[in-house]
């Protein structure tokens, strides 16, 4: 495997990573949907909003920040790098594993890597965000 291949594969890696992180960072309390009785003290999900409004507003605003943030990144790349775009569009289309797929997605990597570096900044600063606000609530 090349160097870009590899360069590209922990690219690839790293994003899908983050994109299953982000709900994850963003919703401090998991759980069922509806608790049962026996398990009432350990309430998540929909009713732990109603229950803990602090900390689900902290959510819901990490959730925007994250959006906010993908959003930018995607707009950014989509700009600086439409070229690169459309000819891993057009290499990859027939076949993913191809080295022509390989060389178009490692090329469109390094060119989006400016918006990826800023994406990677802001995801930072939702989180340290999300994490003073849940401080900052009440017990």
């Amino acid at each position: 495997m090349s160097a870009m291949q590899k360069r590209f594969t922990l690219l690839a890696a790293t994003l899908f990573a983050l994109a299953l992180a982000a709900p994850v960072l963003a919703d401090g309390h998991r759980g069922p949907s509806r608790p049962s009785r026996a398990n009432a003290q350990h309430v998540g999900g929909l009713l732990a909003q109603l229950i803990f409004p602090c900390p689900a507003a902290c959510n819901t605003t990490a959730q925007s920040c994250f959006d906010t943030a993908n959003a930018t990144a995607l707009a950014c790349a989509s700009d600086a790098c439409a070229t690169e775009i459309a000819t891993a569009q057009t290499a990859c289309a027939a076949d993913r594993k191809s080295d022509a797929c390989s060389t178009a997605a490692g090329a469109l990597s390094t060119c989006a890597e400016a918006c990826l570096d800023t994406r990677d900044t802001d995801l930072s600063a939702c989180r340290a965000a999300l994490s003073s606000c849940r401080e900052a609530c009440p017990e």
